[in-house]
């Protein structure tokens, strides 16, 4: 998918219920796409218009387009203003505590891009604003609570001018309802391939779905929200917005929505009803999709579900909970007619919840909040097609801990769940999943935080973040490294008072029979690694090759991260101690010398962290692993090399006889300690990136047809957070990084060598010669030179893709393809222009960028 284009014109007159089958589910990787510049996503949603743009909803009230895998600086939209022309629809529960409320749903008309259709440009929301009496609709049961905030579902056009702002001004508010509570107000919006729009409702809050705004009060036996057709609450809602039969003329009932006619006040823009907290509705809509209607609904204490929503169904709350009866419903009669059982549930931590499909077995307890997904149609992942991926927000208070789901259907009708999805990245565990997303192309998005409050804050920074999920194959490496130094450091000193080490024998650590404490010293160079990458595991090997004589069995040995340099000489022994040489690490010294030996700095600053990076219980000779946070502390060494000291391995050193022997990086090949690190490496453009622009947040904009100075406000608040000047040189972004400059610093007329020359031929004819530079470090661009009479239609003459050597075409050849300096490299291509054809050509260089 083309990512960017940029292009240079020489003007010249030539002029991307039980696990059974886990396996089915590919490993899957959550590659970053925005960082630390949302607060909280809550919709990702495609508009459907080939324009390759997804619109991330910010729960404080911000609509943001991601183009080209960066933010837009520019709200799509934002009604989270204070002003007073606005302040009637300001977006309630934004504050850094957690919260329901806020901006919640967006949806496309599906004619957005039909010039002829009333729902061209047409966008919809679903928000929450302060109710304000007199003016929104009053409780509906006649009651006399006081509403704690209007659920809007509201139409907004986008700009006649630019596509990647909306009208403000252009809302068109449809359908008002008030909730009693401030949480369960569910918020999906979709559209289904005709034009008519569903509305996920929650029960109104509160708990149980009973108390004030609840039919039938606080009784065990009351109704609720959920069962009473008369309220909008605890329902799944279908309207036609370009309608105008419903109540007030603002949007139209469809004649087929099972209700119409039912009288009683039944409402008639039901569709579906005994839902409690509905936070993910999807249509199964893409190639060779099934329709249906896809409806994660949050459960209470005990049970999370994903139910298939059809026309006129009754799915039970609050009369059931899952498939299970709460025990506040006990005295609750049955609604009446089929409840449908979802298609999939489970339960929360500690809960013991009955399987009904397996009786004597438990349901399998996964979490505490279910995030509707998608019925994957994309193409990236040939083998999860027509599988349903979801997710599990997490707690809403203390550590987050959230996870990724798969259902798979075995059978018609029947679906088995995959517990956790095989997945590199980062650890479900420390995000709090809100909602996922798809793009145009079937895609998969996650947008995820890792606190809980609305705005509050990590690090500082707003932690909001966008990932896509992507083949862990097509962009997880794997990096094998063995010690460029070790060493060994012993307690006791030689029959002379002489210091000990051992640079060049075998490895030692933990405590003799005698009494006498050993420790080994490890150092990787991991500048392999391309920086920028991300570190998503690393694990140590070592082998165990002899054991103290008084061997006591298994004892834990940690790594520690070593915070002072040290050294390694050509001391040697193979069975212990060595006399130390210069340079070698000694116990009292890092750098042991006779004149001017240098000591471990202790204090402050000691030799190592304190925290252990890796523990492994060692015993007999054989192979043994460490990984536990080892990640991480490879991680800040691709951050910052100079922190690289390597780790400190330390045994069992208040038991004699624990002490081990083990192979140093002088050992036979296969014996060597062995560091593999499992990463992500960014494109040869996000290293660029990273390069000139290290602040610059992940997704952060930096246009590739501009030259913009680097702005970011990171809490939209006006107050500009970062900002990194570029050289104005007239070389946008793409270019400069097509041709290897720097942004930073500016690069003369005539730097990018691009030249045409022409020269007579033979009978009448002309030779044209072209200059270009590329990059070959940069495979992720395509060069292509090209030739046109009339900048209408361009013929390739040349192209060169993902850093290969240039390959003429057409009838054009590449003369020459050769190194300047570094990774930079000069083209030169001649074509012949016969008689009638020199006497007007237009040449370009055009570079597309890929992902």
């Amino acid at each position: 998918m083309q990512l960017g284009t940029s292009t240079l014109l020489g003007l010249c007159l030539l002029g991307l219920t039980i696990p059974k089958v886990e396996s089915a589910f590919p490993t899957l990787h959550l590659q970053p796409v925005i960082l630390d510049q949302i607060h909280s996503p809550t919709a990702i949603v495609s508009a459907r218009d080939a324009s390759d743009r997804l619109f991330i909803c910010d729960q404080p009230g911000r609509i943001f387009i991601v183009k080209d895998g960066m933010l837009l600086p520019a709200p799509f939209l934002d009604i989270s203003n204070t002003a007073t022309n606005v302040a009637h629809r300001k977006v309630i529960g934004v504050s850094t505590t957690y919260s329901e409320r806020g901006l919640l749903g967006l949806a496309f008309h599906p004619d957005y891009e039909n010039a002829s259709s009333p729902g061209y440009r047409k966008f919809y929301l679903n928000y929450n604003k302060a109710y304000q009496a007199g003016i929104d609709p009053p409780p509906h049961d006649g009651g006399t609570w006081t509403p704690n905030c209007t659920t809007v579902i509201a139409e907004f056009q986008v700009s006649a001018t630019d596509p990647n702002v909306a009208n403000p001004l252009s809302e068109r508010k449809l359908l008002l309802y008030p909730q009693p509570q401030s949480n369960h107000n569910g918020g999906n919006i979709v559209f289904d391939a005709n034009g008519l729009l569903y509305i996920g409702s929650g029960d109104g809050g509160g708990s149980n779905d009973n108390g004030n705004g609840h039919t039938g009060g606080a009784a065990n036996n009351a109704l609720g929200n959920g069962q009473n057709k008369t309220v909008y609450l605890g329902k799944i809602l279908r309207i036609d917005p370009l309608g105008s039969n419903g109540p007030g003329g603002q949007y139209g009932i469809p004649t087929t929505n099972p209700f119409v006619g039912a009288g009683g006040g039944v409402k008639e823009e039901i569709f579906a009803y005994g839902i409690r907290n509905p936070w993910g509705l999807a249509f199964d809509d893409g190639p060779n999709g099934t329709g249906r209607l896809f409806c994660a609904d949050v459960g209470q204490l005990r049970v999370e579900e994903i139910n298939i929503i059809t026309s006129g169904g009754n799915y039970g709350w609050r009369y059931l909970e899952g498939t299970e009866r709460p025990s506040f419903s006990t005295s609750m009669a049955h609604p009446g007619g089929t409840l449908i059982a979802p298609i999939a549930q489970y339960a929360h931590p500690g809960s013991n919840v009955s399987d009904p499909a397996k009786p004597g077995f438990f349901l399998p307890e996964l979490g505490l909040s279910v995030t509707g997904g998608f019925v994957y149609r994309g193409s990236a992942f040939p083998t999860m097609q027509g599988k349903y991926i979801f997710a599990d927000y997490g707690a809403t208070s203390g550590p987050a801990s959230g996870r990724f789901m798969g259902l798979e259907e075995s059978s018609p009708g029947v679906f088995t769940l995959t517990n956790a999805l095989p997945l590199t990245g980062p650890n479900p565990n420390m995000l709090r999943v809100l909602c996922l997303g798809e793009d145009d192309s079937g895609e998969i998005y996650v947008g995820s935080k890792v606190t809980a409050g609305v705005l509050a804050l990590q690090t500082g920074l707003p932690n909001g973040a966008l990932y896509k999920i992507v083949p862990a194959s097509a962009v997880v490496n794997t990096t094998q490294l063995e010690p460029v130094k070790d060493n060994s450091i012993f307690s006791e000193l030689g029959p002379l008072g002489e210091e000990l080490s051992n640079g060049t024998g075998n490895l030692f650590a933990g405590r003799t029979g005698a009494g006498e404490n050993r420790r080994s010293l490890l150092k990787f160079d991991v500048s392999s690694i391309p920086p920028g990458s991300a570190v998503i595991s690393a694990t140590l090997q070592m082998n165990v090759n002899a054991t103290d004589a008084a061997n006591l069995g298994a004892s834990n040995f940690d790594l520690f991260k070593l915070r002072q340099d040290w050294g390694e000489a050509a001391s040697f022994s193979a069975t212990g101690p060595a006399f130390a040489l210069n340079n070698d690490a000694t116990w009292d010294h890092r750098f042991y010398s006779a004149t001017s030996p240098v000591e471990w700095t202790f204090g402050i600053d000691q030799p190592y962290w304190t925290s252990t990076s890796a523990t492994a219980s060692l015993n007999a000779p054989g192979s043994y692993t460490w990984t536990n946070s080892l990640f991480t502390d490879v991680r800040s060494w691709l951050a910052n090399p100079a922190l690289n000291q390597g780790w400190i391995l330390i045994g069992n050193e208040a038991t004699n006889g624990t002490a081990k022997q083990l192979h140093s990086r002088e050992s036979a090949a296969s014996m060597r300690p062995k560091l593999t690190v499992t990463h992500v490496s960014p494109s040869s453009y996000a290293r660029w990136v990273a390069n000139y622009f290290p602040s610059l947040p992940e997704g952060g904009f930096l246009s590739p047809d501009g030259e913009n100075d680097v702005i970011i406000d990171y809490d939209r608040n006006g107050t500009t957070d970062l900002f990194i000047p570029t050289d104005k040189d007239g070389f946008n972004h793409l270019i400069e990084y097509a041709y290897g400059f720097s942004p930073l610093s500016t690069n003369p007329a005539g730097s990018d060598q691009f030249t045409v020359t022409l020269s007579p031929g033979v009978s009448g004819s002309s030779n044209l010669a072209v200059t270009f530079r590329r990059d070959s470090s940069a495979t992720d661009l395509i060069y292509q030179l090209q030739i046109s009479s009339d900048l209408v239609q361009w013929t390739t003459m040349a192209q060169s893709a993902a850093g290969s050597v240039t390959v003429g075409e057409n009838g054009s050849s590449v003369q020459s393809d050769v190194l300047l300096s570094g990774t930079a490299r000069l083209v030169t291509v001649t074509r012949n222009l016969t008689t009638g054809a020199n006497e007007k050509q237009f040449v370009r260089l055009r570079v597309t960028r890929l992902r």
